[in-house]
């Protein structure tokens, strides 16, 4: 008997069909799950990290992949120029002398597969004044299903300033490249490092 259950295992299966309507809500993946499907189908770079120790250990990777040293990333965040041991910006500089730009976010906007960003990541610059690649690091709990509920949020999140310079981050994609509508578009190479804790 006790063979039996290691080669068929002993769950007894349901002789009865799940139950299904037309009038039940369809069963829906979870935001984040939407957000990596979409964000990895137009050419991001998704990477989930547990810990501190492997957001290290991925951020290197990245470096390696690319041949980058961390004197060829830019960042305007001062907690993540210590976090990730990169030099202080001087007084003056143009980013585009840089290969790569660190930086936080807003939010991740699941429906779309794309970034949240302001003035907070950004300063003045214009995306077209920027490198071509970007590594973003998030946690969990920016997630948002669209939009608008990333405006709601940011509007709740900057009570008494609400920040300029909002867009949001595209993934490069080489055919939409190829695409005259799509002209002007300044869409960037994107890693994604989500870290859980």
């Amino acid at each position: 008997m006790g063979l039996w259950k290691k080669l068929f295992g002993s769950k007894k299966k349901s002789l009865e069909p799940e139950a299904t309507s037309p009038y039940l809500p369809e069963k829906k993946n979870d935001v984040e799950i939407i957000f990596a499907e979409k964000f990895t189908q137009k050419g991001g770079k998704f990477i989930y990290s547990e810990d501190i120790k492997s957001t290290d250990k991925f951020f290197k990777l990245i470096l390696e992949e690319n041949h980058w040293t961390t004197k060829d990333i830019v960042c305007f965040d001062s907690q993540l120029t210590l976090r990730f041991g990169l030099e202080s910006l001087p007084d003056t500089f143009d980013p585009q002398n840089f290969k790569a730009l660190l930086i936080g976010c807003e939010y991740l906007i699941a429906n779309k597969g794309t970034v949240l960003i302001c003035h907070h990541q950004l300063k003045e610059f214009k995306l077209e004044a920027l490198p071509d690649f970007f590594i973003v690091y998030s946690g969990l709990d920016n997630f948002v299903n669209d939009v608008s509920e990333g405006m709601s949020q940011l509007k709740n999140k900057y009570t008494f300033q609400l920040p300029t310079n909002i867009t949001t981050l595209n993934v490069k994609n080489s055919k939409d490249e190829n695409d005259f509508l799509s002209y002007g578009n300044s869409a960037k190479n994107l890693y994604l490092i989500l870290q859980e804790c």
